[in-house]
């Protein structure tokens, strides 16, 4: 017996308990058995020392290692050995097996790809201005490997990923078909849809299947979002489409009224044992890569409860971009525990990209024991977990005393507060990016939000967020520190507006920013898009809760436009804050005050201070 046919054994052997509800057993029965889903869920754990190995890629190749006929491979990473020298022996025998690969791992020659081109396996790449994200793998025209996970060691053994492994004809007949397309060059919007009727009964469990960009999966995800009753709990890698973020907090709304009708007293209990509720784990580094468009900082706002994952078994322990380390899942558990639960996972992030562009593919499972099991995944991944504010504040840097910034639990209502607004953005200038008209109107968002630390500590406001009520501004990303007595500016913008083909040439404003919403100042972006009618303004900590306030829903209190002699001046609203650092209610006007300086602070621009009346980044006028 060789040596990998003993180790495929072996493989089997623990794998036993697991399989033997669906009769695989070994080779010898593979033909035997009935139609089964098998999930697939890996155990990174939080550090190099901790994790399980669940043999997951060890099944692929034994799965590889009994193809009989032909193996299609759809991959966008391809580094794991042992299945790129399953699928080579696969190719050595006999089997017949062609490859759908992406455009860009070919072209930066990643080792996988090159192997396959060294052997002259069939090939076919595309999608080069975007991604082929596929991750699948079909056997014999009958068993289909499909899962979030790419097919690299940092797939299966760092990042948190699941997959499942379908025994059906039909499913893989689907699969098949997609394949085709792809390795006959269509790829991404190319593709055509084609009707295979996309859900099958396999087993024990409904298997929906759906691919991306030609099936609508983005649709599939809102209309089972919209059918949710009792709870949602998700788990994410990349989390950037609007829509979805609405639906779960339309749904996170709509649960928090009804908790309080079935228990008054839900609020002190765990959030996972909440009556109904939305619930979710978001990977650390798209939060942090991804900035103002992950969704997240909006969930946060709107108190939507979630975790940072704690996967740190990266390559290089405390670097959770070295490779490794992410919370790689994209996947929804639909009303827990009802008869209609339900599983949404697949390659399909929460993006555009995914939506419009990229290659991918979106399975909805029903069956209590494949929802079981993605459960237990969650609940794994949840109890390792760290909260918003604790999490960031575990993962910054203490100073030289040892110390860490006070976390959003330590910091409280008051302890940052809202110290001036400039909510008129007019600036004199004409906009270069109007181009409606012969006379461009002039640019109306030169504007800013300054904050106040009237504490003795630094504070970490990593995930704090701006919003306008219901109107989301702005999410200060991980890592955002506001000093003692510092005055904090945040900017619309630090350069002039974008036009498209202009340079971005001339002056704004306002001058050294501690943050920038918008640094391209392109109005594709998102804008502070500061209310003249209808103002207000809440800071919020990590946790949701509000920390300060400005304004009552109505006109600014103060400041804007006025005519003084043959010109016109722009004032800022300031707040009135004590010797000791107090500040009154900033929903009072009382509280508030015109900018009383007769020329511009230091950080605004020479160019603009005898007009603009404002003291960004230092303290108010007296």
């Amino acid at each position: 017996m060789t040596a990998r046919t003993t180790w495929s054994m072996i493989a089997l052997m623990l794998l036993s308990a697991t399989f033997a509800g669906c009769g695989i057993e070994g080779p010898e029965g593979r033909e035997q058995i009935q139609p089964a889903v098998q999930p697939f869920l890996n155990a990174p754990g939080s550090r190099n020392d901790n994790d399980r190995n669940r043999l997951p890629s060890e099944f692929l190749v034994h799965q590889i290692d009994e193809a009989k006929n032909t193996l299609d491979v759809c991959i966008y990473g391809f580094s794991k050995q042992n299945i790129i020298d399953a699928v080579i022996r696969a190719y050595d025998r006999g089997v017949e097996v062609r490859v759908a690969g992406d455009a860009r791992h070919l072209q930066y020659r990643a080792h996988g790809y090159e192997a396959l081109v060294d052997r002259q396996i069939p090939m076919q790449v595309g999608n080069q201005f975007h991604i082929m994200h596929n991750k699948f793998f079909i056997i014999d025209d009958r068993f289909v490997w499909v899962g979030t996970g790419n097919i690299t060691s940092t797939g299966f053994g760092r990042n948190n990923n699941n997959w499942v492994y379908i025994d059906s004809e039909p499913v893989a007949a689907d699969f098949k078909a997609e394949f085709d397309q792809m390795f006959e060059g269509r790829f991404s919007k190319a593709k055509h849809r084609i009707d295979n009727g996309e859900r099958y009964q396999v087993g024990d469990t409904d298997v929906e299947v759906y691919f991306s960009p030609q099936e609508d999966a983005m649709g599939v995800i809102r209309e089972e979002l919209d059918k949710v009753h009792t709870s949602i709990h998700f788990q994410i890698f990349a989390f950037t489409k609007d829509e979805v973020g609405s639906d779960f907090i339309k749904k996170h709304d709509r649960f928090m009224r009804e908790n309080a009708e079935i228990d008054p007293n839900f609020r002190d209990k765990p959030v996972t044992e909440w009556p109904k509720k939305v619930v979710g784990l978001l990977d650390r580094s798209q939060v942090h890569g991804n900035g103002q468009y992950h969704e997240g900082y909006r969930l946060a706002a709107r108190g939507v409860p979630m975790r940072l994952d704690a996967n740190e078994n990266s390559r290089l322990p405390g670097d959770y971009q070295a490779g490794g380390g992410r919370l790689h899942t994209k996947t929804m558990i639909l009303d827990y525990g009802t008869p209609d639960a339900r599983v949404v996972t697949g390659s399909f992030n929460w993006s555009s990209a995914a939506t419009i562009s990229n290659d991918e593919v979106l399975l909805v499972l029903r069956g209590e024991r494949v929802v079981e099991s993605f459960m237990d995944g969650f609940r794994e991944m949840w109890s390792l977990s760290r909260t918003l504010d604790g999490g960031w504040c575990y993962y910054m840097e203490p100073d030289e005393n040892g110390e860490r910034p006070t976390c959003s639990k330590e910091a409280g209502p008051g302890s940052v507060v809202i110290s001036e607004v400039h909510w008129d953005g007019w600036n004199g200038e004409p906009d270069p990016s109007d181009h409606t008209d012969t006379v461009r109107d002039e640019v109306s968002n030169d504007e800013f939000i300054e904050l106040y630390n009237p504490t003795d500590r630094p504070i970490n406001m990593s995930m704090w967020t701006i919003t306008g009520g219901d109107d989301f501004k702005l999410g200060f990303t991980p890592g955002t520190v506001i000093e003692p007595g510092e005055y904090f500016l945040v900017l619309d913008h630090n350069v002039v507006p974008y036009s498209e083909g202009d340079p971005q040439r001339g002056n704004h404003a306002f001058l050294n920013p501690d943050f920038v919403l918008n640094m391209a100042n392109d109005p594709r972006f998102p804008r502070l898009n500061l209310k003249n009618l209808g103002f207000y303004l809440d800071l919020r900590d990590a946790t949701g809760e509000v920390i300060d306030e400005a304004g009552d829903h109505g006109p600014p209190f103060w400041g804007g436009r006025k005519t003084v002699g043959d010109g016109v001046v722009n004032y800022s609203m300031e707040r009135k804050i004590g010797a000791d650092g107090s500040a009154g209610d900033g929903t009072k006007a009382g509280s508030w005050k015109a900018s009383s300086v007769d020329r511009g602070g230091q950080n605004v621009h020479p160019d603009y201070r005898d007009f603009i009346m404002a003291t960004p980044g230092e303290p108010n006028s007296p």
